[in-house]
């Protein structure tokens, strides 16, 4: 009995593992068919040019939810949005939020970068009790001030020793 205990409990466990690691499997690959499906559709084409602004501009903030997609530049402030009920299309759904997030990686990749930018994944609780999600990005102080000191240096200086 002492034996078979250690046995049984190792294999529940194990099948345990199992059934997460198969879960996550199934969960990947649905999301890279949406993420395929939104590269194929419209919406992304109507994106496009904000996520060639993005990449070119150093980007402050970048906020995706159920409305759409908001983005604020560094240096002027200056926020563009695409939002999904004005340009004709349906609100996101969290699926869909992650598929969008995920499509806004891979297309401004600075954003992935974890020295740089901060990942959040908000809980936005509602009037009437219901739950929203939002996934935001935001610079870290030491990169923005780095970006920010980076137009006044030209590279001329010499360091100096006293």
């Amino acid at each position: 009995m002492q034996t078979v205990l250690p046995i049984l409990l190792a294999g529940c466990l194990a099948g345990a593992v199992i059934v997460y690691f198969y879960r996550d499997h199934i969960r990947e690959k649905k999301l890279r068919l949406r993420v395929q499906k939104l590269y194929a559709s419209q919406l992304f084409e109507d994106m496009t040019p904000m996520l060639l602004y993005a990449r070119k501009r150093p980007v402050e903030q970048l906020v995706v939810d159920k409305t759409g997609v908001l983005l604020k530049e560094l240096h002027t402030g200056q926020e563009s949005a695409f939002l999904m009920r004005p340009n004709g299309y349906s609100y996101l759904t969290p699926d869909q939020q992650e598929a969008m997030r995920t499509v806004l990686e891979e297309c401004i990749p600075k954003i992935c970068d974890a020295a740089n930018y901060h990942v959040l994944r908000k809980r936005i609780v509602l009037l009437n009790g219901d739950i929203e999600y939002a996934y935001q990005y935001t610079m870290t102080n030491a990169y923005k001030a780095r970006l920010s000191r980076a137009v006044y240096y030209d590279g001329t200086l010499q360091p100096r020793s006293w």
